[in-house]
């Protein structure tokens, strides 16, 4: 066996927390095991067990046998590993060192003392097959989330491993790279190797046939066995299964109240010097599928917008109003210029042409004070926004430098950690940031945006990493905390249940406004800007359609909801939802 873990167990010196305990895996040549379970429940102390990181990087007791190529891993060296075990982490931001994509690809060979012959040889055909040679020669920090994710996955594989253990790669990725990205771990797999892989989005990786599936909930082992015993055995709510799945278990799935807006109540005013906002919170109209950027209140108006990273345009031409009271979801391929659109609003980046207004006023007219309590911006790395040296500290940075009072910043600070879901956290107040799973830190930083109380949350993928479970409580309360949320996402399912408007960028330009329900209803769309049609939007679809007899209905209802009347409608009504 290339890796085996008999009765592993993990507990960090930092907090004195066991996080893993009594785990057993074996994975061998030609194995692909599916790794999931919800957040902060072990995965990536597990993949850490795996790679070395502990205990050669995390100080930690650890306990079981733990041997990877036949050798315990305590006693191997990093180096040594590094031949044996290949990684893509979550963040890839964090495992990128090269200034340039070149630079990056050549970094682990020049280290294994390999010949530049050979060097070249190995980046030439890893780029063809990860399908980035376009990028070579860019900047690193130029590149986006998914690009940069696809870089480092190139940089594993450059390396020539035995296993390849991998955390989260669909959460940044577009459908044709995730379909990259998987199709040359399953070759790598079928070729002699063995790759575990870390995924809330199960149904999305069933389509590259795992071998077996280890769920861990609490640190613990829940579940190990094959894809058929885990379907049948997953929780239902707390788990990303396939539509299908659901409907065959719909009597297990739970009342979950949908995310309407009439639910959501108004944000409170109270932040310092705030006044109760007037403007009446009107439902989104279900039944308008076209063009929607003539917003009637435009919180963040793009004038003919052109933007990009010196001379290189990466948006052109937007003419795009945001609503002071809408969610919008923005979806479109990797480097399609998402990130980048949402990034002038708080002028982290300025347009080429163009004007952007916030509130009718041009931007540039507002002070760095006023947009950061107009707009909460929470970046796609977290790491981009930690700094400080505990959770309380970070909390208090922004509103300190508001002028809030001690009181308040303490009181402020509990309200979002229990929005947040991470007040059932130990100590987390004095915890250094860094100890935290990566998708609680992901709900971390939404929490330093809402401490500062903004009228706007703009969120880049703000629930990858993150269970089905704690997506929807969390997304419940992002959407209640502010007047209106606008975020960036590949989860299509997401936008579709949380937005009451999506925008869809491709090509340069935005190509689609419409409403959920538009937009699932046309298929063009999927179909030209490389959208992932999950069986859920299949689902939708047919719903919209009247094809299990719903007819007229307009808007988009909750998952379990649909999955419930499925499973209950007539055999007249046909047995498949897709």
């Amino acid at each position: 066996m290339t890796i085996k873990l008999r009765g592993a167990s993990v507990r960090y010196h930092s907090t004195g927390r066991q996080v893993l305990g009594e785990v057993d895996l074996a994975v061998g040549p030609g194995d692909l095991a599916l790794v999931s379970g919800p957040s902060g429940g072990g995965k990536s102390t597990l993949l850490r067990l795996l790679n070395g990181l502990i205990p050669h990087a995390y100080r930690a007791e650890v306990t079981g046998e733990v041997m990877v190529g036949g050798r315990p891993v305590a006693g191997q060296s990093v180096r040594e590993l590094s031949t044996v075990v290949g990684t893509l982490l979550q963040d890839p931001g964090k495992q990128i060192v090269g200034t340039t994509v070149d630079t990056e690809l050549a970094f682990g060979p020049e280290n294994l003392g390999l010949s530049r012959a050979e060097i070249r040889r190995r980046i030439g055909e890893v780029v063809e097959r990860v399908g980035i040679r376009h990028l070579l020669g860019r900047a690193t920090a130029e590149l986006s989330g998914g690009e940069l994710q696809m870089v480092a996955f190139a940089g594993v594989l450059v390396m020539r491993p035995q296993v390849v253990v991998v955390d989260e790669p669909l959460a940044n990725l577009d459908l044709e790279a995730s379909l990259r990205l998987m199709g040359e771990l399953r070759r790598f797999v079928d070729d002699g190797g063995a790759a575990v892989v870390v995924e809330h989005r199960v149904e999305e990786i069933l389509e590259f046939a795992p071998s077996q599936v280890l769920y861990l909930e609490g640190g613990r082992p829940r579940y190990a066995g094959d894809v058929d015993g885990f379907l049948a055995a997953a929780p239902v709510a707390h788990v990303k299964l396939p539509f299908e799945t659901l409907v065959a278990r719909a009597a297990e799935l739970p009342s979950v109240p949908g995310l309407s807006r009439e639910e959501i109540p108004p944000v409170p005013a109270d932040r310092p010097g705030a006044a109760p906002d007037p403007t009446p919170r009107a439902p989104a109209d279900p039944s308008r599928t076209g063009p929607a950027s003539a917003a009637p209140d435009p919180r963040l108006d793009y004038r003919r917008v052109t933007l990009g990273y010196g001379e290189r345009s990466v948006l052109a031409e937007v003419d795009l109003a945001l609503g002071a009271h809408q969610r919008v979801a923005i979806l479109g391929r990797n480097g399609a210029g998402k990130s980048t659109l949402l990034r002038a609003a708080v002028r982290l980046l300025e347009p080429l042409s163009g004007t952007v207004h916030v509130d009718g006023a041009p931007v540039v007219e507002r002070s760095t004070r006023d947009l950061a309590t107009t707009f909460g911006y929470v970046f796609q790395n977290p790491g981009q926004a930690l700094f400080c040296a505990t959770v309380a500290d970070e909390l208090a940075f922004g509103p300190r430098n508001l002028g809030w009072s001690a009181d308040e910043i303490e009181r402020v600070s509990g309200e979002v950690l229990r929005a947040m879901l991470l007040d059932g956290e130990d100590d987390i107040m004095n915890r250094t940031p860094r100890t935290l799973s990566h998708g609680q830190q992901r709900r971390l930083t939404v929490a330093l945006a809402l401490a500062m109380r903004p009228r706007t949350l703009i969120l880049d993928e703000p629930t990858a990493g993150q269970d089905l479970h704690t997506t929807t409580l969390f997304m419940r309360q992002v959407l209640a905390a502010a007047e209106s949320v606008y975020f960036i996402t590949h989860d299509v399912d997401l936008a579709l249940t949380c937005a009451d408007r999506i925008v869809v960028v491709d090509g340069g330009r935005v190509v689609a406004d419409m409403s959920p329900a538009g937009l699932a209803g046309d298929a063009d769309v999927w179909t030209r800007a490389g959208l992932r049609q999950t069986s859920l939007v299949r689902a939708i679809r047919d719903h919209l359609h009247g094809r299990h007899g719903l007819h007229g209905a307009g808007g988009v209802i909750h998952p379990f909801d649909l999955a419930r009347f499925v499973s209950h409608r007539s055999p007249q009504e046909g047995t498949s939802p897709s």
